[in-house]
């Protein structure tokens, strides 16, 4: 029955062009334009300087460490918005629930959510990528190996980087649930991301408060994956961070399938 209820949601979501493009496609695609506007641009400026190496890997590990800023957020959460509160605004939820059980419903929307992001995350770093062949092509620039474990560095900076966008996704469902409405889920959502980036910001210390907000602790896990091991003066809690997040995410969600069980539909 999830299995059913993932592959509509998947379905619809691929129909909903206008959700696609603003959820999943945007930010890759204007990522892109602004990289290669910014290369043409510096280009000007600096007329007759030698061309920049260019280190695909290390653009493509900048662009996911960087893939859960509060701008790619408010993508995320127009995406879950509309996936996870849609039904509210367009009265379907009466359709749906006689057919399938209400966890399994949630919970594919869920999943549906969270695989659109990774497949945007992944598009946004290959657009980093294809801005450093545009640079090296255009410019004459070598490439240059990336110094570090490439593998290793990739997929953790996606990994934390996900998790940290997938604590949005759960918010907007519990908001969502919660309110009834897209636009409380999409204003909720992102105040909640730009608050806590701006906090975060303020926090030195890796203290049980400062972890306690998602975009300090997904931050603590990338330096621990990134920096140099042999410059750390003590070890990063990286285990506690990681804790927190996956708290935030699996909590969040839980408190929406709980809700939404007890819910009343009859008008939705």
């Amino acid at each position: 029955m999830l299995v059913d209820a993932l592959a509509a949601e998947r379905f619809r979501l691929l129909k909903d062009r206008g959700t696609v493009f603003w959820g999943v496609l945007f930010a890759p695609i204007a990522g892109l334009v602004l990289t290669i506007g910014g290369e043409l641009f510096a280009r000007r400026l600096m007329k007759g300087a030698p061309p920049i190496p260019v280190d695909l890997v290390g653009r493509m590990v900048k662009a996911l460490a960087g893939g859960a800023s509060p701008v790619m957020g408010l993508f995320v959460l127009i995406l879950s918005a509309a996936v996870l509160a849609g039904d509210y605004r367009w009265e379907t939820w009466r359709l749906l629930t006689p057919r399938n059980g209400r966890v399994n419903l949630l919970l594919a929307k869920l999943a549906t959510a969270a695989i659109a992001v990774a497949v945007s995350l992944v598009l946004y770093a290959l657009a980093a990528a294809l801005g450093g062949l545009f640079s090296a092509a255009t410019s004459g620039g070598a490439f240059v190996a990336y110094r570090g474990e490439a593998l290793t560095d990739l997929a953790g900076t996606f990994a934390i980087s996900w998790l940290q966008l997938v604590v949005l996704v759960a918010l907007a469902a519990l908001v969502g649930v919660a309110t009834r409405s897209t636009m409380g889920a999409l204003i909720v959502g992102l105040v909640f991301a730009a608050a806590q980036s701006m906090v975060a910001t303020w926090m030195h210390e890796p203290s049980l408060k400062a972890l306690l907000l998602p975009a300090f602790s997904g931050d603590l896990l990338k330096t621990a994956l990134l920096q140099d091991r042999s410059v750390v003066d003590e070890p990063l809690p990286w285990a506690k961070a990681l804790a927190f997040l996956l708290a935030w995410a699996v909590g969040l969600s839980a408190a929406a399938l709980a809700l939404f069980q007890r819910q009343d539909l009859t008008r939705e």
